[in-house]
This record gives C-alpha cells, sequence and structure tokens, in this order.
C-alpha cells in the first residue's frame, strides 16, 4: 500500500497546468490555499474554477460558470453523456495520481469547452444542451422533494430514467416511498 499522500498546498501544480488559461485565453488568476484549495481564472464572460478538497472526497473539480446566467457547471457532469470516461473521480490523495487527474481534466476542458473558453457561452450551451437539460430536471425533481411533492418528483426523475445516476435511482425511490406511506398516514388520521 502506497502510504504517501498528496499535502494540503496543491496549488503550483493547478497553476503550472491550468497556466493556459491566462496565457492563451486572457483569464486573470484567483487563489486560496484555504480548504478546499482553488484557483478561480476569471474573465468578464465567465470563470474556470479548479478546486481540491483533500479533507472531503479528495476530488479534483473544474467548474465552468457563466457570467451572464450565473450558473456553474462541474465539467465531469456535463461531459458524462457525451464522453465515456469523463466520470468525477474522487480519493485522488497519491502525488502521482494527482499529477495525472490534473492533467485528465485539463485535457477534458480544453478538448471540449474551448467554445466556453473563447466567451461563445450560446455555442457551451448548444453542445451540452442535453446535459444541461438533465441538469436542470435532477435538481427540480430534488426540490420538488425537498417541498413535499413526492408525486411530481418521481414523475420527473422517472422522464429522467435513460440518465439514472445511483443518486436519480435513490432520489426515484424515496419518492415512490413517500407516496406509498401518504395515504396510510393519512387514513390513521
Amino acid at each position: 500500500m502506497n502510504a504517501r499522500i498528496i499535502g494540503a498546498n496543491v496549488l503550483p501544480i493547478i497553476e503550472n497546468r491550468f497556466r493556459f488559461l491566462v496565457d492563451e485565453y486572457g483569464f486573470t488568476l484567483a487563489q486560496t490555499s484555504d480548504i478546499p484549495t482553488g484557483a478561480w481564472y476569471r474573465t468578464p464572460r465567465g470563470a474556470v474554477i479548479v478546486q481540491y478538497d483533500l479533507l472531503r472526497d479528495a476530488a479534483l473539480d473544474v467548474i465552468v460558470e457563466e457570467k451572464i446566467s450565473g450558473e456553474s457547471h462541474l465539467l465531469t457532469e456535463i461531459l458524462e453523456f457525451a464522453l465515456p470516461g469523463a466520470e468525477r473521480r474522487t480519493d485522488v490523495r497519491d502525488p502521482e495520481a494527482f499529477a495525472a487527474e490534473v492533467e485528465r481534466m485539463r485535457s477534458l476542458l480544453v478538448r471540449n469547452c474551448e467554445d466556453f473558453l473563447l466567451g461563445d457561452v450560446y455555442a457551451f450551451r448548444t453542445r451540452f444542451r442535453e446535459a444541461l437539460l438533465v441538469k436542470h430536471c435532477r435538481r427540480i425533481a430534488s426540490d420538488e422533494f425537498d417541498r413535499g411533492d413526492a408525486r411530481r418528483s418521481a414523475r420527473l426523475y422517472s422522464a429522467l430514467r435513460g440518465y439514472w445516476s445511483d443518486k436519480d435511482r435513490e432520489g426515484h425511490r424515496r419518492s415512490l416511498e413517500k407516496i406509498d406511506r401518504g395515504p396510510h398516514l393519512r387514513a390513521l388520521r
């Protein structure tokens, strides 16, 4: 078993591999070494945020944030349908594994989001329309469950059946359980 774990300050590695955002696309850089460690690459049109949380699930997350709408999207979440192998990886603690993950995320961003990096949010949204719709539907299904409308939540999760993640499957199951319990609880009152 490899006992080496990467230190909390991973910013030099992130800054080195994502420097192209400043050099080639005109972003500016702001950083924090707090946990989670983060680097924010900003332009007037949007941002790319690179975060690593050693204390939570030790995943390197790259987030693209649209300035106009204020929406942010986890890179792995928008690529999950279009690109096999783009899933979010957790427990990246070994220094070599971390370096490889930084390179993988950099490569995914460059190959798949150049329109966003160039400021063409419309082309970015068009390209990832399906993933963005699924993301919004998931959020609404979860919100409906939280508001107490389990039927609507279950219908929304059912509409996503072809895209289900484990979390979606669990949300659908919880919604159905809440629907099933509803009439019985009312009859007892």
